[in-house]
């Protein structure tokens, strides 16, 4: 399984009906049904729009952020901006947040503006998101994901002159989103790295392990494996930049494909694996595999 490093690129279908109903329908497909979604961290552009940054997080002092959409495309578009509601599973997908975790989201915390933009081509608009914290809010992690999903301009078609069909047209509509992630109080957590495994993939090779993580806040960091042979120096194997594990899971089931290093056969040696916090490059949890 190749792994996607943290928002979500939303697909959704828009439909036309026109004949004897002479109507127009637009049906999107909701983020309530987006179970198997991954979740891609830097955003990736979706309809042109580029979201940046990918990721928020307030904090002590931090009350505001501020978020930049951009329409990169040659042609105005509109988006419509909400907050959505998802988890993690195992596997680092999207799923639907359950009864038991309800009282971790962040919407009632958040106040933001615009609800909705256009955009010519090459604008840029700012969103403005505000943090209120109620007196006597219990310490922890509060998490939901703003999603900035493309409006569809879907013309209207006269109705056919007969009654003996209907037309209908498909097209696709796309959002991304972004998770905004509201601290309080004492927070803290722990991870660590286990059930290190080697595969074979196809032509290449895959490290298989688990990030764990302890504690009442999510982590967020950088993979990084290195092989060093017997008597050698450590080379790079393999990285995965923003990787999260969010405050509902225990454990996360990772596979980072590796490389072999400098065209090098892979023989005796350590392969190691390391999780970072990025910019800082703190050690978050360190394993490794000995390699016979």
């Amino acid at each position: 399984m190749t792994m996607l490093p943290e928002p979500l690129m939303l697909p959704g279908r828009a439909w036309r009906a026109t004949g004897p109903l002479s109507a127009l329908v637009a049906l999107l497909l909701p983020a309530s049904a987006l179970t198997g979604a991954s979740l891609p961290d830097p955003a990736p552009a979706a309809a042109n729009l580029v979201v940046t940054p990918t990721r928020i997080v307030l904090e002590g002092r931090a009350r505001s952020a501020e978020v930049y959409l951009h329409n990169s495309g040659d042609a105005p578009g509109t988006y419509r901006i909400s907050l959505i509601e998802k988890d993690m599973d195992v596997h680092g997908h999207a799923v639907a947040k359950a009864e038991a975790e309800a009282g971790t989201s962040a919407a009632s915390l958040l106040r933001y503006s615009p609800k909705q933009v256009v955009l010519a081509p090459g604008a840029t608009q700012t969103v403005r998101i505000q943090v209120r914290k109620p007196e006597h809010l219990p310490a922890g992690e509060y998490r939901s994901h703003f999603l900035f999903r493309a409006v569809p301009e879907v013309p209207e078609t006269p109705g056919a002159a007969s009654g003996s069909g209907i037309s209908v047209s498909i097209k696709a509509i796309f959002g991304v989103s972004i998770p905004v992630i509201v601290r309080h109080g004492q927070v803290q957590a722990k991870g660590t790295l286990s059930h290190l495994s080697l595969r074979q993939d196809g032509g290449r090779r895959v490290l298989d392990f688990h990030l764990n993580r302890e504690g009442n806040r999510s982590l967020y960091g950088d993979l990084l494996a290195t092989w060093q042979p017997r008597g050698g120096k450590p080379v790079a194997a393999g990285k995965l930049n923003g990787v999260a594990i969010y405050a509902n899971l225990p454990v996360r089931k990772m596979s980072l494909p590796l490389a072999e290093p400098n065209n090098q056969t892979w023989g005796p040696g350590t392969l190691k694996v390391s999780y970072r916090e990025p910019g800082t490059q703190t050690i978050i949890a360190e394993a490794s595999l000995e390699l016979r």
